[in-house]
């Protein structure tokens, strides 16, 4: 902390403007695991001495002077983690790494299931530290998690606010059925999500189209759905798996068309015009 800005953070008076008669912060104030965690959780509004863009204003100086270029625009500055490189679980507001509000972040931006989601699946992602809605400009519930699904791929989803996700896409059964989520859940074998013969107590019951018939004779998913899973039906690329895109790519010899109807020949049966 320079110099510079320990002689503000006395100079900034409890009007937040300009005067040496009185100080406005504490002493030990400028260390950033205070100020920090007072700025985030806004018991201090920054923006009322420093500036509407914080830039600086009267004696009191800009942010930029002790935080590093491009802070504005780097979300781990403020809310990045230590687990990985993509600040996933973020730090609570308090600035504690031991009492994650949601540790499920992690398995969204690392998981093999499904490519890392960005920020947007499940919130508003501001453009920079500023932006309205964020800190100081229109967040009128500091030191709470905004929750808001529309900008991802499960715009119907909700949040209880405890942890539980419900009405989500990505964690339906793939076949237009939404389902939900909790903190502690995991999510690793295909039936965790998909309907198979072992985990619904009748042969594929609840899978759309012609699904059914299909796995009852035995055709294994990798035969439609080769650009997801291998033969082995382990994922061949995951950044193709719950993206809200169905992936069908057929045996050779045969198509798709876009009338949801296969032509061709399958496994020496011709498929001429028929709708899944």
């Amino acid at each position: 902390m320079t110099a510079l800005l320990l002689a503000t953070l006395v100079a900034c008076s409890p009007t937040g403007k300009d005067t040496a008669t009185a100080a406005h912060h504490p002493d030990g104030f400028a260390a950033p695991t205070v100020h920090g965690v007072a700025a985030k959780s806004q018991a201090e509004v920054c923006v009322d001495c420093h500036g509407a863009d914080l830039a600086g204003e009267g004696a009191a100086v800009s942010c930029d002077t002790c935080h590093p270029v491009g802070w504005r625009t780097d979300c781990t500055f403020c809310h990045g983690g230590t687990n990985e490189p993509s600040g996933a679980p973020p730090r609570d507001v308090d600035g504690a790494d031991t009492d994650i509000s949601f540790a499920a972040h992690t398995a969204h931006v690392t998981t093999n299931l499904h490519g890392a989601y960005d920020c947007v699946q499940c919130h508003t992602r501001p453009a920079d530290a500023l932006s309205e809605g964020h800190v100081f400009h229109g967040d009128t519930t500091p030191s709470v998690a905004e929750v808001a699904f529309g900008g991802g791929i499960s715009p119907a989803a909700a949040y209880s606010g405890s942890g539980t996700c419900s009405n989500l896409y990505c964690h339906g059964n793939g076949q237009g059925n939404d389902g939900t989520a909790a903190v502690g859940q995991t999510f690793a074998a295909c039936d965790d999500c998909h309907a198979s013969a072992e985990s619904d107590g009748a042969a594929w019951a609840g899978m759309s189209g012609d699904h059914k018939r299909h796995l009852d004779e035995g055709l294994a998913c990798a035969e439609c759905h080769s650009a997801t899973l291998d033969a082995s039906g382990a994922l061949a690329d995951a950044a193709r798996h719950v993206d809200g895109i169905a992936d069908v790519a057929l045996p050779e010899g045969m198509d798709w068309l876009p009338t949801r109807q296969c032509e061709g020949s399958c496994h020496g049966e011709g498929h001429g015009g028929r709708t899944w």
